[in-house]
C-alpha cells in the first residue's frame, strides 16, 4: 500500500454552474474517474470564497450567473497569482453573444449546452493533463 508521500495526488476541479443538478451532475462524473475530484458551487461569489482555500487543477465555467458572469469571474481569476494558471473549460447556452466573446478573448476552450457529458470529463481530463482543446 502506498504512502502519503508516494500517492499520487488528485486532481481537483472546480464546477461553477448555477443549475444545481447541472452542476452537480458535471462534478459527479468528474468524481467518478480516478484521480479527480469536483466540487460544484452555484456563483462566482461561492467560487472566490472557495479558490481562497483550495486552487483547483480546473476550472468547468458557466457564462451565464447570476451577479458576476463566467468571463468577470474569469478575468478576476486571472488577476489573482494564486489562480492565474488555472485552466478553463467554459459552458454555454448562449453560443450568440458568448462566441463572440470567445473570439474576442482567444478562448477556445468552450462547450455548448446541451453538451454531451463525456465529452466534458474528457476535455477536463486533457486540461487537467495540460493538453490544449479546441471546441
Amino acid at each position: 500500500m502506498p504512502d502519503a508521500h508516494t500517492a499520487e495526488r488528485r486532481k481537483v476541479v472546480l464546477v461553477v454552474e448555477d443549475e444545481k443538478a447541472i452542476g452537480q451532475l458535471i462534478a459527479d462524473a468528474i468524481s467518478d474517474e480516478p484521480g479527480f475530484t469536483a466540487i460544484h458551487v452555484a456563483g462566482a461569489a461561492a467560487a472566490l470564497e472557495a479558490t481562497k482555500h483550495v486552487i483547483p487543477d480546473v476550472l468547468v465555467l458557466d457564462v451565464r450567473l447570476p451577479g458576476m458572469n463566467g468571463f468577470e469571474l474569469y478575468d478576476h481569476l486571472l488577476r489573482q497569482p494564486r489562480t492565474a494558471h488555472i485552466p478553463v473549460l467554459f459552458e454555454t447556452a448562449n453560443t450568440g453573444d458568448a462566441a463572440e466573446e470567445f473570439r474576442r478573448r482567444g478562448i477556445a476552450t468552450f462547450v455548448r449546452k446541451p453538451f454531451d457529458l463525456w465529452d466534458v470529463v474528457s476535455y477536463v481530463k486533457r486540461l487537467a493533463e495540460g493538453v490544449p482543446l479546441t471546441s
